[in-house]
């Protein structure tokens, strides 16, 4: 039986501009610049904190979801093509999430996770980083099981409470990778790149699943309308399974890149330290032995 919720158009042009559009996104987008330009990027004294960098993070993370939830991607993703919800899904979950923990000032984190309240112990909770790992990758891997994926497409309801609850498990997930605050970044360079590599090899077999099925999984995308005569549903499916794993490659990759980088110049610091102490100590030596 299909339950989907959808109305399913032969063309885009039969949608209406706010169906193609939805202004709630741009309010939203709107909303969220303007709390973090005016309480987040300041501290009470109007003083700047966020960085040149920080900010372009918001902003980024800001336009990247007008495109991927505030144009028609949304609707070709929601009713048409699994392989554009899967670039909905990796860029939501892998770019956006990382992106705001990047672009909030130190000092804000600090304030906030310094008040003991009940919202702090449980992000501290789980931002643990194994618990943080497993529940990621068990909450992204669940959705991708037909049953619980088409109950979620087909009621706005679950739909938007388990994408809220993978977004807040993506931000638990990228913290002890990104932990913006010295204090509690507990996690060695390699233990980090240890982490994110885990990760990709947690996040494998939901992609395996769908990139290997020889059937259609997901009955939200069964018997629809096909605006692109190029990609069968099979195909379409296979695509998504394979972008999701691309996109989390390259991503982790370049995270990978920039732990790396971050070891080796923290390498070099201690080694010239440690050339300075053995130069001093020899300098010391030198009159003594005269």
């Amino acid at each position: 039986m299909h339950h989907n919720h959808h109305v399913h158009h032969t063309s885009l042009s039969d949608y209406n501009w706010y169906e193609l559009f939805p202004p709630s996104i741009y309010v939203l987008a709107i909303i969220l610049a303007f709390v973090y330009f005016r309480f987040v990027a300041r501290d009470k004294q109007g003083k700047k904190l966020a960085t040149k960098w920080q900010q372009t993070s918001i902003i980024a993370s800001l336009l990247l979801m007008i495109i991927i939830k505030g144009t028609p991607v949304q609707v070709l993703g929601h009713n048409y093509l699994f392989s554009v919800h899967m670039v909905q899904m990796a860029v939501l979950y892998l770019m956006i999430a990382p992106l705001m923990i990047l672009a909030i000032p130190e000092v804000k984190w600090k304030n906030w996770l310094s008040k003991k309240t009940i919202l702090t112990r449980i992000f501290q909770f789980l931002t643990k980083p194994l618990l943080a790992l497993l529940i990621f990758n068990a909450v992204f891997s669940l959705y991708h099981i037909p049953l619980v994926f088409d109950a979620a497409v087909s009621n706005p309801i679950i739909h938007y409470g388990y994408h809220a609850l993978l977004l807040i498990t993506a931000y638990t997930m990228w913290w002890p990778v990104l932990c913006p605050v010295k204090e509690l970044d507990t996690l060695s360079d390699i233990k980090k790149i240890g982490y994110v590599f885990a990760n990709g090899v947690l996040m494998t077999p939901a992609c395996a699943l769908i990139m290997f099925a020889d059937f259609q999984l997901y009955e939200t995308y069964r018997n629809v309308p096909q605006l692109f005569e190029t990609m069968t549903p099979k195909e379409d499916q296979h695509v998504g399974g394979v972008t999701m794993k691309i996109f989390q490659e390259v991503i982790y990759a370049f995270v990978l890149g920039l732990i790396f980088t971050r070891w080796v110049k923290k390498e070099r610091l201690r080694d010239k330290a440690d050339l300075e102490l053995i130069k001093r100590q020899n300098n010391q030596l030198k009159p003594e032995l005269k």
